[in-house]
């Protein structure tokens, strides 16, 4: 796809999602850190008719927050969105309110707000429990510190506090570069990716020095090539951390596309609608899957609380399997907690269908590119995609529009093995798997020789990673999404 044809659609996919976020009446409030559903919107009128109504919303004066001129500066949702209102909106605001913010933000960070201790803390919502004890939000998810510390930036080096500015400055240095070294926290959240990504293009489009401004664009090439394999035709795919909810596959629609206008509008649309920023032609190519296929890519993911020495390393062990009519991904630690450790999605229109496998206790996965095992210590319970079903003994065939499957159960788990029409017929399919595909359980190790004569095997193993054999040879976690050696 040409740049000109990209720039195309991405306009017109623009101009439907202002036109959505413009539609919701009322804004809703400014209370407490509320402003983060108010202010996207009230700020989308200010690019439509509704311009008056607007900006009285935007210039109220917030009656919690006393020690910063009326201006909320809490929370780091509302922080980004001030950052936002008051670089990109700043000329539609009345010069004495613009005045206002600037002075709010000088007496902000004189000094860094996070050193200070704020009296009494204030909540973020009313029945709030995180509550901090400073002027500034301390909470330190990927999300909420990215909206701090860009906006945190900004205002000192907009209002010249450069002792503030440059411990930002070391902040934001520290967290791009563990981005490229171990990655994130929040990793391919469903949720908030979407939300990190929002604060960046804040500091993108409005910081002053160049190489600040070069480390947004860093950072954000980073997320959106991290988004570029998790999205796939209006859905987001593969394993994922913090999984409840989706606004992340709304947010980057307006960048990749192949999908309907989202059924849920995404408040974030306004930090995009707004921006310079534009991701690589590359990833955009990745998340429209314009490249050969198949593709199995493994990849590491770090410890939620990774700021801490104890924790610098790898946590999440993914293998991802990108084919021409589904994608197939999973953890070697399965799923638990707040993660997802198994994910499988199958074209179905113009959207997709999924496979969904649940289970209350722990248990492990081998994925070699289109199969995998699942073992655990119960009987996981599946939830089959809308395709035709067809069972041979303890194998259930699977014919979906394009893509097949057969799966095996077994006492405590499955064998699971893909294919698609591109290679052949589901008769073709079906035909292969009876015949040559086989199924052992010997103790507690388990091996799967798929129809091709590929084979993996699993058995229980140390430290949440399981013993894993692919064609016989013992698989070594240490090399797990590291370039393979020439």
């Amino acid at each position: 796809m040409s740049n000109f044809w990209w720039a195309f659609f991405f306009q017109l996919r623009s101009q439907l999602a202002l036109l959505e976020l413009a539609a919701v009446e009322p804004y809703g409030s400014i209370a407490y850190e509320y402003e983060k559903n108010s202010y996207p919107l009230a700020m989308a009128d200010l690019l439509g008719s509704d311009r008056r109504a607007a900006q009285d919303f935007l210039q109220q004066i917030d009656q919690q927050a006393t020690e910063t001129e009326g201006v909320d500066l809490l929370s780091g949702f509302v922080l980004k969105g001030q950052v936002r209102k008051y670089f990109a909106f700043g000329e539609q605001l009345d010069p004495a309110y613009r005045a206002r913010m600037r002075q709010a933000m000088q007496d902000f960070t004189r000094t860094d707000p996070l050193s200070r201790e704020a009296e009494p803390p204030r909540k973020f919502w009313q029945r709030s429990t995180d509550d901090c004890e400073t002027p500034v939000d301390c909470r330190n998810t990927d999300n909420l510190r990215a909206m701090r510390e860009t906006s945190l930036y900004l205002m000192a080096e907009e209002t010249g506090n450069e002792a503030t500015r440059a411990i930002y400055q070391q902040h934001l240095q520290r967290y791009v570069s563990t981005l490229f070294d171990i990655g994130m926290g929040e990793w391919d959240s469903p949720v908030y990716h979407g939300h990190t990504t929002a604060a960046y293009l804040n500091l993108y489009d409005f910081a002053q020095d160049p190489a600040v401004k070069q480390l947004a664009k860093d950072a954000l090439d980073w997320l959106f090539y991290s988004a570029a394999l998790k999205y796939w035709r209006g859905s987001w795919n593969g394993p994922s951390k913090r999984t409840y909810g989706e606004g992340a596959v709304a947010f980057f629609w307006l960048y990749f596309g192949q999908a309907p206008l989202p059924d849920e509008i995404e408040r974030d649309w306004i930090y995009a609608l707004t921006s310079d920023y534009r991701p690589p032609a590359e990833a955009v190519a990745i998340a429209q899957r314009r490249f050969t296929q198949p593709v199995e890519i493994r990849r590491t993911h770090p410890h939620y609380e990774n700021w801490k020495p104890e924790l610098y390393g790898p946590a999440f062990y993914e293998t991802l399997y990108i084919s021409h009519s589904y994608q197939l991904g999973s953890l070697a630690k399965g799923t638990g907690g707040d993660w997802s450790g198994f994910s499988l999605r199958v074209v179905k229109g113009s959207s997709t269908d999924e496979l969904t496998v649940s289970a209350e206790q722990s248990h492990a996965i081998a994925q070699s590119k289109n199969l995998l095992i699942w073992l655990g210590s119960e009987q996981p319970s599946l939830d089959f995609p809308d395709c035709r079903r067809r069972r041979r003994g303890k194998t259930t065939f699977l014919a979906c529009e394009q893509t097949w499957m057969a799966i095996h159960a077994f006492d405590h788990g499955f064998a699971l093995e893909l294919g698609e029409a591109q290679a052949g017929s589901f008769a073709d399919f079906q035909r292969a798997v009876r015949r040559r595909a086989k199924l052992r359980v010997a103790g507690e190790r388990v091996t799967y020789r798929a129809s091709d004569g590929q084979a993996v095997a699993i058995a229980p193993g140390e430290d949440d990673l399981p013993q894993v054999w692919y064609d016989g040879k013992r698989y070594d976690w240490q090399q797990h999404g590291k370039p393979a050696a020439d």
